[in-house]
């Protein structure tokens, strides 16, 4: 009985072995360009999963490692193929390159269910000090991107998935700014009186339904003297927490316009997915990356960064109605390589605001 047992499940194994899905190997189009020290890594550790030429050990085509291989290749090519790499635009390239890089210093990338049996994929630190020592070369280099003049949008279109725009976001209170070198933009994160309450009572370990923030991009505006302004406006995002409406999406609403004449991002309504892959790796953290800043409470009315003196300034109108100028040191963002955001505090000094220290500017 025992034998015949061993029998029928080895012929049933035989039998799945033609029952897999077919791992296609289209062409190459145009594949990654970069140093050899750098593609080596990114070919042993990424190609796999992410391009048109995975090497399928022996191991990998015994169903049913096989379905869980050609399930990891579907979901790597469409998220990122390395042999499609001319279908993106240059800024594009630059942008998978830091994203790719942030997911594994976050863990995400490559999967842990992968490399347990593809130890090969795993990357030392060694390998990232090169992968980072690169993405440092590629680095959106100081622009003169002055605010520019701003149309008035008074029918502005929902999101793909419906979810409408939120007018008067600014006079929410700061979370936190941020400098992202990477891409060159200065970001400034808000958040409503939710979001506020959450940060205050330490409420965040998950966000309460109810909470929006607000993420505004504008282009870095370096001057003269090496520092980084806001200058033209390049979009605003939003998160909106609702753990029953957008149970599908991770409990956030995701949704984002971009440009002078806010026009809704995306295709298509399944735009969503990249917000959520990017946040992926922060799902300990409710996907949010923002550290609330509580030393900054408040509207916040400018702000800039200035590298050469490792220093940030944000000058915020206070619930009394008065003025602070708050000087911080700057630190690099723990969440995201690629990124600063204020740190110990240098001095607080109230002043009085005027036109000489333009707001920051949206739509």
């Amino acid at each position: 009985m025992k034998r015949k047992l061993i029998y029928g499940i080895a012929i049933c194994f035989a039998g799945l072995q033609f029952f897999h899905p077919t791992i296609t190997h289209p062409p190459v189009t145009g594949d990654l360009q970069a140093p050899a020290d750098v593609k080596k890594i990114i070919e042993r550790a990424c190609y796999d999963c992410h391009s048109n030429t995975p090497n399928l050990r022996w191991y990998d085509q015994v169903v049913p490692a096989y379905w869980l291989v050609a399930n990891h290749i579907k979901d790597g090519r469409a998220a990122l193929n390395f042999s499609n790499w001319d279908s993106l635009s240059a800024g594009d390239q630059k942008s998978a390159l830091w994203l790719a890089v942030n997911q594994v210093l976050l863990g995400a990338m490559p999967p842990s269910a992968y490399t347990a049996i593809h130890s090969g994929a795993k990357l030392d630190d060694k390998d990232l000090q090169v992968l980072k020592n690169y993405l440092l070369t590629q680095q959106a280099a100081p622009a003169k991107a002055p605010a520019m003049a701003l149309s008035s949008v008074t029918n502005v279109q929902p999101a793909l998935n419906g979810i409408n725009y939120i007018a008067g976001y600014t006079d929410w209170q700061v979370v936190n700014t941020t400098d992202r070198f990477d891409n060159g933009t200065l970001r400034v994160i808000y958040g409503n009186d939710v979001a506020i309450k959450a940060i205050q009572s330490n409420h965040t370990h998950p966000w309460p339904d109810g909470t929006i923030f607000a993420k505004v991009a504008w282009k870095e505006d370096t001057d003269s003297n090496g520092i980084i302004n806001p200058g033209a406006f390049w979009q605003v995002e939003f998160m909106i927490r609702n753990s029953q409406q957008y149970a599908d999406t991770k409990g956030w609403g995701w949704a984002r316009w971009r440009g002078n004449d806010l026009k809704p991002y995306g295709k298509t309504a399944t735009f969503s997915k990249e917000c959520i892959s990017c946040h992926e790796p922060m799902k300990d953290k409710d996907y949010v990356f923002t550290i609330p800043d509580t030393l900054v409470a408040g509207k916040l009315i400018t702000t800039h960064y200035d590298r050469n003196r490792q220093l940030t300034t944000a000058i915020v109108k206070r619930p009394d109605n008065t003025y602070a100028q708050i000087l911080r040191q700057i630190r690099p963002d723990p969440h995201w390589f690629g990124a600063n955001i204020p740190g110990k505090p240098v001095s607080v000094n109230f002043t009085t605001f005027t036109d000489a220290q333009p707001a920051l500017a949206v739509p």
